[in-house]
């Protein structure tokens, strides 16, 4: 995974985004997905800090780096809402929004969970992000022609 975190990082900090404060915001994004990769957890399952015994200083690194990813993640599609664009990409947010937020509040209810569903919650929130990158990609792509 740590191959993905560390271009997923990379590629946030250099992907084209509207200007000011969504620029600011994806590149706090990209820091915090590298700092988890470069500051794996120590077990695949992310043993909890405070609550979990096994869990390591690195796991807390790890968690302070993905919660702020999550945190600005969860936050972009606010900004991207109330930012000037074409229709299509102010009303995909607004539902990004939605999407975003109950993936961040499940993502964090079911963290101490140890189920599949932790990591289906997850992936659904990445499911939104992913589709926040793929937007703005193609609403900058648009811009830039």
């Amino acid at each position: 995974m740590v191959p993905g975190f560390l271009a997923l990082g990379c590629s946030t900090l250099m992907m084209p985004v509207p200007p000011g404060p969504i620029t600011r915001l994806a590149r706090i994004a990209g820091v915090g997905v590298l700092a988890a990769g470069i500051i794996p957890a120590s077990q695949p399952r992310c043993p909890q800090p405070v609550i979990d015994p096994e869990a390591t200083i690195t796991d807390s690194g790890h968690g302070v780096a993905s919660v702020a990813a999550f945190a600005a993640w969860t936050a972009l599609p606010y900004l991207a809402a109330a930012h000037a664009g074409p229709p299509w990409y102010r009303g995909l947010n607004r539902f990004l929004r939605l999407t975003t937020t109950a993936g961040f509040v499940g993502a964090a209810a079911t963290t101490q969970l140890d189920s599949s569903v932790k990591g289906l919650v997850q992936r659904g929130f990445l499911a939104s992000v992913f589709t926040w990158y793929a937007a703005t990609a193609v609403r900058c792509a648009d811009r830039a022609r």
